[in-house]
């Protein structure tokens, strides 16, 4: 799995900007189409000829869709400040989206809900999460894809692990290719790939399955669930930014009586 954002070469601003060019794809040609100047300069850019400007490295990253930590990754090496703050959780000015995010999965009781940062470690959870991680044995892991791979598929809780595990693993390979992938994050993904067999090319959806749920046997019941994802794009501070709400939905009738009429998940 390629990484961008730890690779030794991105020492300038050329190598840096060239990368993430390539990863994505595009040519130099229609670079220079796109940013209404000669392919010359973007040689002269990338070879470190010619220095860009501040704007030309803001331009460059927005077309090419980077994230706001390679942004400012790229504006440093340019000699630029940063645009995008990096502020510990605890700073005031972050208070109202961390107030936000609290009561999202609050407000989502009784079903689970969680928080992760961008290597899938556990920020927060509301109470029903919280039970439901350590019914299933995960609460002791701090990071999914850790307790992931750990489980062992034939006792484990979820009861299509296989299945859940490689659609994780395709969200996994899909977020390291937008954002260039933390080491963290490709270490991961290499690991969790090791669970399946060489051969494995996809998920098997059943005909006429409408979603992919994760199925987990908790006491003497399955219980079934599909996620919906939030992500906080609009936030300007990277780390916030790169946090994910992930709301647990019930997805069948079992599974809604469970959580909404006064029977314990524990069974």
């Amino acid at each position: 799995m390629h990484l961008i954002g730890d690779c030794k070469m991105s020492n300038s601003i050329g190598s840096f900007l060239k990368q993430w060019r390539k990863y994505r794809r595009y040519s130099q040609l229609q670079l220079s189409l796109e940013l209404g100047i000669s392919s010359k300069h973007v040689s002269f850019i990338e070879t470190g000829r010619s220095s860009p400007s501040r704007e030309m490295v803001l331009r460059i990253g927005e077309f090419l869709f980077l994230p706001k930590r390679e942004i400012n990754k790229g504006l440093h090496l340019a000699g630029y400040a940063p645009v995008y703050t990096d502020l510990p959780v605890e700073h005031e000015s972050l208070k109202p989206v961390l107030t936000a995010i609290e009561k999202m999965i609050e407000n989502h009781m009784p079903f689970p809900a969680l928080v992760m940062n961008q290597d899938w470690d556990i920020v927060k959870v509301n109470a029903a999460a919280g039970k439901l991680l350590f019914e299933i044995g995960y609460s002791d892991h701090k990071n999914i894809i850790e307790a992931l791979i750990a489980d062992d598929p034939a006792i484990s809780k979820i009861a299509n692990w296989s299945e859940a595990a490689l659609s994780i693993l395709v969200r996994l390979r899909h977020e390291i290719s937008m954002s260039g992938g933390s080491s963290k994050l490709v270490e991961l993904e290499a690991k969790l790939s090791l669970c399946f067999p060489r051969n494995v090319s996809g998920i098997n959806i059943a005909e006429n399955q409408v979603v992919s749920p994760t199925i987990l046997r908790v006491g003497d019941k399955e219980l079934s669930f599909f996620s919906i994802i939030s992500q906080l794009s609009a936030v300007q501070d990277i780390t916030i930014n790169e946090f994910r709400v992930e709301l647990m939905f019930p997805s069948d009738e079992i599974t809604e009586k469970t959580y909404l009429g006064d029977v314990g998940v524990s069974g």
